[in-house]
C-alpha cells in the first residue's frame, strides 16, 4: 500500500466527520502540526503494526510546542472596538498567547475603566483578577472578583463585561482559534 501524507487539514477534516481516530499505517507520514492539532481536537492517532494490525496500537506523542513566558509588566494593551461598550469606557487588551505558538488555549490581558461592554462567548473562558474589581453579568446573574479571584463563563454566555472604576485581568479561553471561521 502507498504511502499517505496526513496534514493538520486532514485532522480538521476528521474532526468535523466527528472521526475520533486516525489509524496510521506503517509507512504514513503525519505532520507535526497535524499531531498537534489532532491533540488539540481530541482525535486520537494510532500506527498500525507491521501485521497491518492494529490491536496494541501505539499513540503518537504529540511534539510540544516551546514553553513561553510573557512578562505580565511589559504588556502594551492596545484599544478594543468590537464590542459596544457604554460611553466612557476605556477597553484595552493584548492576546499573548495565539495559534501560532501551538496551544489549543489562548490567553492574554484585558482592563476596563468605570463602565461595561457587551460580549457574547462562542468560546469558554476564564479570567483572572490581577487589578481591581471585575463585574460579570449574565442575565439576572451577576459575580464580582477582585485580584486573585478566578471567574469562569461558559461558551455561548451573552455577558457584560464591567468595572465601578478599573480593572486588569488576565483571560485564558479555549479554544484559541475561536474567532476563525
Amino acid at each position: 500500500m502507498p504511502r499517505q501524507l496526513f496534514t493538520a487539514d486532514d485532522i480538521r477534516r476528521l474532526a468535523r466527520e466527528r472521526s475520533n481516530t486516525l489509524v496510521l499505517g506503517q509507512g504514513d507520514i503525519i505532520t507535526p502540526e497535524a499531531t498537534d492539532v489532532a491533540y488539540a481536537l481530541g482525535v486520537k492517532v494510532i500506527r498500525g503494526t507491521e501485521s497491518g494490525s492494529t490491536s496494541k496500537p501505539m499513540p503518537i506523542p504529540p511534539s510540544l510546542p516551546p514553553l513561553k513566558v510573557v512578562r505580565g509588566a511589559g504588556v502594551q494593551l492596545d484599544p478594543f472596538l468590537e464590542g459596544p461598550a457604554t460611553p466612557g469606557t476605556n477597553v484595552r487588551l493584548k492576546d499573548v498567547v495565539v495559534t501560532q505558538d501551538r496551544s489549543p488555549m489562548g490567553a492574554g490581558y484585558m482592563s476596563l475603566d468605570k463602565g461595561e461592554m457587551a460580549w457574547t462567548l462562542t468560546y469558554d473562558e476564564i479570567d483572572i483578577v490581577l487589578e481591581g474589581e471585575l463585574v460579570i453579568a449574565r442575565g439576572t446573574e451577576q459575580v464580582r472578583g477582585g485580584p486573585g479571584d478566578t471567574i469562569y463563563i461558559p461558551k455561548g454566555s451573552s455577558i457584560t463585561f464591567g468595572t465601578p472604576s478599573h480593572t486588569r485581568f488576565v483571560y485564558v479561553v479555549f479554544p484559541v482559534n475561536w474567532n476563525e471561521k
